[in-house]
């Protein structure tokens, strides 16, 4: 008997149970499927964010033909009019009325003498209150700052080079600037979807999760008393450890190829152009879970002892690296760094993304060093301890 057939045994053993197959390859693609349908709202997926409409309410105005020609000209400039819809004639009291009652988002007192400023080099302002929704009131703000802030460079021209300069150029009245751009947040102009990061996040948490199968084999050996025979025979307990842990590593691999060619098929997921680097971080991974497991096995004296510490490592390591859902806090971000799902997670996002190898290298560099800092503290603990009944 060497470590081939122990491993073979280990994965007929493995396959013949049913939780064994169901928690290992059946539910972490119906996790992808319920957490990436139901939090897809929390993604930008590919789609553009289309900005709400906002009623505006233009003060002490009657109608758009008394309204400064620079002002006109912005508000009817056809990315503006497909989000700020006008309302004239408001007096100062009817707008704040309408404010509070939702008949208006957003109000605005726009001064009469507004081209004059301009053209004479004043400080261009605009009086502005805000309504009820947050989000309205900064798509809002934010426009009439753009608009505010072209007006203003124009006013900078007038006071440097003289108001002769806006008098000969249309460009202060009747130019329409672009007050709106649409981009992306990476140069590659590309994001992930809600199915992508957990189909990442999944993949990762129950790759470390296929260290519990590992502790329970040991155990069961010690509990069901087949330990005393196997180390009966001519077979030594390094050969008998090291063929139950590669059997519960091949199985692990095995999963791991299964999610992402399953998610990938079943739910279109994008798992980039580095397939070998992917491919080494599902190996890093799979070496941090079993030295995981390796290390609580041996330190522990009951399966019961060891599974509950596996668990509560793996759920938090997940929870500080933002594996259930994107966590905004600085403090918890910060110490989402100290954990193996981190630097895995942002790996494998890297790749969905097609980031520069630079920066993909980095993950998988530091996952690298944490997975050789676990092996070298695992074959510590089996030198101290060793594996017999």
């Amino acid at each position: 008997m060497n470590i081939r057939t122990i491993t073979w045994f280990e994965l007929r053993r493995m396959f013949r149970s049913r939780a064994v197959v169901f928690n290992l390859f059946l539910l972490p693609m119906l996790l992808i499927f319920i957490l990436g349908t139901a939090l897809s709202s929390f993604f930008g997926g590919m789609e553009d964010y289309v900005p709400e409409q906002v009623k505006v309410g233009i003060i002490g105005v009657e109608s758009g033909e008394s309204l400064p020609s620079s002002f006109r000209t912005f508000i009817e400039a056809p990315e503006i009019a497909k989000v700020l819809v006008p309302s004239m004639g408001l007096t100062q009291k009817e707008a704040e009325s309408k404010l509070r009652t939702g008949g208006i988002d957003f109000a605005v007192t726009v001064p009469e003498d507004l081209d004059t400023q301009i053209f004479s080099g004043g400080k261009v302002q605009l009086e502005m209150l805000l309504g009820k929704n947050r989000t309205r009131n900064l798509i809002a703000e934010s426009m009439f700052g753009a608009f505010m802030d072209e007006a203003n460079s124009k006013q900078a021209q007038a006071v440097i080079v003289g108001p002769q300069v806006l008098t000969n150029s249309s460009s202060a009245v009747n130019e329409r600037p672009s007050y709106v751009e649409t981009g992306k947040l990476n140069d590659q102009g590309e994001t992930y979807s809600a199915v992508q990061y957990y189909a990442a996040s999944m993949l990762i948490m129950f790759l470390l999760y296929s260290g519990l199968t590992a502790s329970n084999s040991l155990f069961s050996e010690k509990e069901n008393h087949t330990l005393y025979r196997l180390q009966s025979t001519p077979v030594s307990s390094a050969t008998i450890f090291g063929g139950k842990i590669l059997g519960c590593s091949v199985v692990t691999v095995m999963q791991a190829i299964l999610i992402v060619v399953g998610s990938s098929w079943m739910y279109g997921v994008n798992w980039g152009d580095h397939v070998w680097l992917l491919m080494l971080v599902c190996v890093l991974i799979t070496m941090t879970s079993m030295t995981i497991a390796i290390i609580v096995s041996l330190v522990t004296k009951t399966a019961s002892t060891a599974t509950a510490i596996i668990q509560a490592v793996v759920i938090a390591m997940t929870f500080l690296s933002g594996g259930f859902t994107p966590l905004p806090v600085d403090f918890i971000q910060a110490l989402g760094e100290f954990t193996v799902n981190h630097w895995a997670l942002q790996g494998i996002l890297r790749m969905m993304l097609n980031a520069e190898l630079s920066q993909i290298l980095t993950c998988v560099g530091v996952l690298g060093a944490i997975s050789l800092g676990l092996s070298a503290a695992a074959m510590i603990a089996y030198r101290k301890v060793g594996y017999h009944a």
